[in-house]
């Protein structure tokens, strides 16, 4: 049987395809390794046996040493670690575009948060789905859901289990500061049900974790931001909140704290390894170094930052300080996709307009933001992020055969410069084939697509006739 007639068969009758074969044979193309840095091997191959990577190097001993139960040709291809999306909100997938040109808080208030209640339990399973199906087609492995409000948690982790990727559902938390009461919640309610799902789900199937995830300073009491840090030590979970994102949002947390959110986390002692600053645009120099110091980790999301108009984090410090600095793309809402790729572009480009400097952020950096700076936030360095024999097999193929792309001179610079998502051709999670020639093979795409539209119209109706509100783009569309 052919490679992708086993794996149509397999799609057809849902079987695992690790559960069919043992070894996975990528032959030919470059190997993006990661790590070791400044490394990329011509006429390479990756072979994997079960959920591990066994071998990383030329074809030609690849050859010699194994056998393989499937091939996987890889000419014209870059074979890199699967990409870590570390900060995202699914819902937002079958919300983007509906509140152009706006600020943060002013987005969040009138588009976001309006539509966010008037979703039903299963429409935020099909918003999750489809956006999985955007990222694991961008080349994304593993991710970061911060799904926020009191709802929908389950249909979320519902589609992240059936996805098969690695991920992780950070349960975010409202208590103060919003506009619309059934956001809010106390912090005995919130962290009551996020040690539930930690419970439940924390480290189901070895590739699914649960977070604490306090939305905003400016949205928490010191008691909640101070109880979410004792569930994290209990648990070990990651900490994962959005920090200093706009100046608007530094005014809020001044109004109610008294202080910067970041100074105010280093003071009550929250900023630490397990601390995820979400954005960490709008920092003074004494901040940067308190996240240094404490070795708290940084997820930067350009595209959303530039879209919102939140500023420009000041990346090239925190590198320069050592900080650990991870990428994302943060809700398709304020974004408007889920790709990667793009997100990788723009955290290079971006800092070098900002400072007239052409090499201030580099092409290694970026995809090491995107790849092994991920799996550190995640805890998960040792498992993934890199392609070394004896790591878990999270594998992206990427194809450099389009006009956009060819020729191909120096790899990276066709991954990080000329692709785009469309260029992601097979991914692979714990040695499952998740996506192959660029079909999908854990959800039907066309079948969720469908869906995925039909539910976003019916939110907005929704949003429209509880809070009587016209969006956006309504004016100018007749």
């Amino acid at each position: 049987m052919s490679t992708v007639a086993l794996v149509i068969f397999l799609k057809n009758s849902h079987i695992v395809l690790v559960n069919c074969v043992t070894t996975i044979f990528i032959e030919g193309g470059y190997v993006i390794p990661v790590r070791p840095r400044y490394k990329i091997i011509r006429d390479g191959a990756v072979v994997v046996e079960d959920d591990r990577i066994v071998f990383v190097g030329k074809l030609d001993e690849a050859k010699r040493k194994y056998h393989s139960d499937i091939v996987i040709k890889a000419r014209r291809h870059v074979i890199v670690p699967g990409f870590v999306n570390a900060h995202c909100h699914l819902f937002q997938s079958i919300l983007k575009n509906i509140g152009i040109d706006m600020e943060l808080v002013s987005w969040l208030r009138t588009s976001i948060h309006p539509t966010l209640t008037s979703f039903h339990d299963e429409d935020f399973y099909i918003a999750a789905k489809w956006g999985l199906i955007e990222n694991i087609k961008s080349g994304v492995t593993s991710i970061i859901e911060n799904h926020y409000g009191p709802r929908g948690h389950e249909d979320v982790i519902k589609a992240l289990i059936e996805s098969r990727m690695r991920a992780v559902l950070a349960r975010g938390i409202y208590e103060v500061n919003v506009l619309i009461d059934i956001l809010k919640e106390t912090p005995e309610q919130a962290l009551s049900h996020v040690e539930s799902l930690v419970k439940k789900y924390h480290g189901y199937n070895g590739r699914l974790m649960i977070a604490v995830a306090p939305m905003h300073p400016y949205n928490a009491s010191v008691e909640l931001l101070l109880k979410a840090k004792e569930l994290s030590d209990k648990y070990n979970l990651i900490y994962h909140t959005h920090t200093a994102e706009s100046k608007k949002d530094q005014e809020l947390v001044i109004q109610l704290h008294g202080e910067s959110d970041v100074k105010l986390l280093y003071e009550l002692g929250i900023l630490g390894p397990k601390y995820h600053a979400v954005h960490a645009v709008n920092v003074s120099p004494e901040e940067i170094k308190y996240i240094a110091e404490t070795g708290a980790h940084v997820i930067h999301n350009p595209e959303s930052n530039m879209y919102l108009g939140s500023g420009i984090a000041p990346i090239p410090e925190y590198l320069s300080e050592g900080v650990n600095v991870a990428l994302g793309t943060d809700g398709a809402g304020s974004n408007n996709n889920n790709d990667m790729i793009e997100a990788m572009r723009f955290a290079v480009l971006l800092h070098r307009a900002a400072r007239s400097h052409p090499s201030i952020i580099t092409a290694w950096d970026a995809l090491e933001m995107a790849t092994i700076n991920g799996a550190k936030a995640l805890g998960l360095e040792r498992e993934i992020g890199s392609l070394e024999p004896g790591k878990k097999a999270d594998i992206t193929i990427i194809k450099l055969d389009a006009p956009h792309t060819t020729p191909v001179h120096d790899p990276l610079g066709a991954i990080v410069y000329c692709a785009n998502e469309q260029d992601v051709d097979t991914v692979i999670v714990n040695g499952d084939i998740l996506m192959l020639e660029r079909q999908v093979l854990v959800f039907d795409e066309e079948k969720v697509k469908d869906e995925a539209r039909k539910t976003a119209e019916k939110i907005l109706d929704r949003a429209r006739e509880e809070f009587n509100i016209k969006f956006p783009f309504e004016k100018y569309i007749e």
